[in-house]
């Protein structure tokens, strides 16, 4: 593990048992993230973006999940760890914004009362310090009469205001790493904005690092240091953001760009183009033989199908699973 490393993770499989055969949502990724930076993760539904959050924080019900590998935190492995010192590290040193706030939220408890039973329960502090550091953080995430919103339950906010609620709830302790699994989804353009504003103020205070987990490579554009790419559980590539938006080394990495709109993309007829990827992901029971893209790739060899890629480094900084570059 790098010395500025704050979480390294090393060959993490993430399984599941079901009645129709085994799923290896993750399958043997590394990542590495850096103290003070964001790093994205971007890939289409599916392709094990956020069961590798919840793996990191063990937030899988096993069985039916099987979390194999080494997620080091700090120089400790979180494997390792009791249920009762991972209970410790969540919401505390690591804590997530998960997808959708709604379903994440208790409908039974108050705004307030959910911040503020973490505070507690980390911290060590009264219910009424708890109360006010939470009805602070509603504040600090700028979310208008705040001590009146503490004392309402979920549905009666809306979607952007649960939004900052979780984000208030997820920084509450200030972690050292957040996970960030599609913050600003269902929200309209301005409260993203908003969102992201908040998020790169409150990292640059607190100096949080940030695991950005987004299908939005907009929002990775205007946040992320470095991106990682998945597809179908494993890392297709990896990069600086820069160097990933003007070269693309992975075909299924170009296939994404392409997929997204650029000012100035135009067809001979003169409208604007946008390429999508052919076909669609396999299942995982179902997983090809050889590169797992290679049914949906445009520059297909045959060693492609037949043998499956090893990481290459054929830039510095850079990393690619792909026949390609070998």
């Amino acid at each position: 593990m790098r010395q500025d490393s704050l979480l390294s993770i090393h060959n993490l499989r993430t399984r599941f048992h079901t009645y129709e055969g085994v799923l290896t949502a993750v399958d043997g990724i590394g990542l590495e993230v850096y103290r003070g930076e964001t790093l994205g993760v971007v890939g289409e539904s599916g392709c094990g973006k956020s069961v590798t959050a919840l793996s990191i924080l063990r937030l899988l019900a096993s069985p039916p999940a099987e979390i194999q590998g080494e997620i080091l935190f700090d120089g400790k492995n979180l494997l390792n760890m009791s249920l009762n010192e991972i209970r410790q590290i969540r919401g505390n040193s690591i804590s997530m914004i998960f997808q959708e706030p709604m379903t994440s939220l208790n409908p039974v408890l108050t705004i307030g009362e959910q911040i503020s039973e973490a505070i507690k329960l980390h911290q060590g502090v009264t219910h009424q310090e708890a109360w006010s550091k939470a009805v602070e953080m509603l504040r600090i995430v700028q979310i208008p009469s705040p001590d009146i919103r503490a004392r309402e339950y979920p549905h009666k906010l809306s979607g952007g205001m649960r939004q900052r609620a979780m984000i208030a709830m997820a920084l509450s302790c200030h972690p050292r790493l957040l996970l960030a699994d599609e913050p600003t989804t269902a929200l309209d353009v301005t409260i993203q904005a908003q969102i992201v504003e908040l998020m790169e103020r409150l990292k640059e205070e607190i100096r949080t690092s940030i695991v950005l987990i987004t299908h939005n490579l907009g929002l990775i554009a205007e946040m992320a240091k470095r991106v990682v790419v998945m597809y179908m559980g494993k890392v297709v590539e990896e990069a600086l953001v820069e160097d990933l938006f003007l070269e693309p080394l992975h075909p299924y990495t170009h296939g994404l760009l392409e997929s997204i709109p650029w000012m100035g993309r135009k067809m001979k007829s003169g409208r604007k183009q946008l390429q999508e990827i052919p076909g669609m992901v396999p299942s995982l029971l179902e997983i090809p033989e050889g590169c797992r893209f290679h049914p949906r790739c445009s520059r297909v060899m045959d060693i492609c199908r037949k043998e499956e890629p090893i990481l290459i480094r054929p830039k510095e900084g850079r990393q690619v699973l792909c026949w390609l570059w070998a």
